[in-house]
């Protein structure tokens, strides 16, 4: 598997070496925390290296979105107008929202016909925008997914989709995609927080806040032969957007 680069050099140093194609990255974090702006400075990274974003949004309308990613320099209406990214809309498929732009894909969804809609409306987005560029998803979020579906139902379906995605590995040629799970442990049960780490190669955390407008993150997990537990503890914090890490 190939060895693909955060765009963040001390970060892919921490994880040892960077993240497997193909894999799984759990962002976990509590209620004021900014840590979930690390997947979205990857996924700037990413698209920058070649590769097609996918926000499968389950939490907030557009407009919210929109505003709370301006706040780290992320223009998503900008990247989807561009080709350069698309947003699976769930939050409203849930609630019968539509909008023009082409780049927001909804279906009207309810738990009982969540898994075939959101199977279809993505194999969709294969055909029309991704094509040969590596997807590189960020859900946002996993607990608010788990609260429009329900925690048991969402475990469920979240197996089936860890079955699809190794039955897509060993049967598809594309270029195999990167997957960031968000989460946010206040809203979230501990048996959902223990399922999604088990399906996680990497689990980054980020802890409360050691002094204003400073984190603590904590790499818990990576799969890399050269990861050192013993240095995985950084101060995190955003500046001009941006984020910046620092060992601790």
């Amino acid at each position: 598997m190939e060895l693909l680069s955060t765009g963040i050099q001390v970060l892919d140093e921490a994880l040892g070496g960077g993240l497997l194609e193909d894999s799984n990255l759990l962002i976990v974090y509590d209620r004021y925390s900014k840590g979930w702006a690390l997947a979205f400075e990857i996924l700037k990274n990413r698209i920058a290296l070649g590769d097609f974003g996918v926000i499968i949004d389950s939490v907030l309308p557009f407009s919210a979105l929109a505003m709370e990613l301006k706040a780290v320099n992320f223009d998503v209406e900008a990247e989807g107008k561009g080709g350069n990214l698309a947003i699976v809309d769930l939050f409203s498929s849930f609630y019968g929202v539509e909008y023009s732009q082409g780049f927001i894909y909804t279906s009207n969804m309810d738990p009982g016909t969540f898994l075939p809609k959101y199977e279809r409306v993505y194999r969709r987005l294969l055909g029309e925008r991704i094509g040969d560029r590596r997807p590189v998803g960020i859900d946002v979020t996993i607990d608010g997914l788990a609260f429009l579906l329900g925690t048991e139902n969402f475990i469920s379906t979240f197996q089936r989709l860890m079955a699809e995605k190794e039955r897509a590995r060993i049967t598809e040629r594309r270029k195999r995609p990167l997957n960031i799970f968000l989460l946010n442990k206040g809203r979230a049960s501990e048996k959902l927080v223990s399922w999604v780490s088990l399906y996680s190669q990497y689990v980054i955390e980020f802890v409360s806040p050691d002094a204003p407008f400073e984190e603590r993150m904590v790499i818990r997990k990576s799969p890399l032969p050269d990861f050192n537990p013993l240095k995985s503890q950084y101060r995190f914090r955003i500046l001009g957007g941006r984020v910046v890490l620092m060992p601790l």
